[in-house]
């Protein structure tokens, strides 16, 4: 029976951070183009800081 017992308690934990895992995973894949995308915009900034610094 604490055979049995102790199996399930090892699955419970193993599919609660699969769980928090898939999760983690989700949130980075959804958060890397803003990332992409505000350095793409930072770099567009400084360059037009630039071409008016120019005039």
């Amino acid at each position: 029976m604490f055979d049995v017992t102790l199996l399930f308690i090892i699955a419970f934990a193993g599919g609660i951070i699969a769980i928090i895992g898939f999760f983690v995973i989700l949130a980075r894949r959804i958060s890397e183009p803003e990332k992409a995308l505000q350095q793409r915009i930072s770099k567009l900034e400084e360059e037009v800081r630039k071409l008016k610094n120019q005039k």
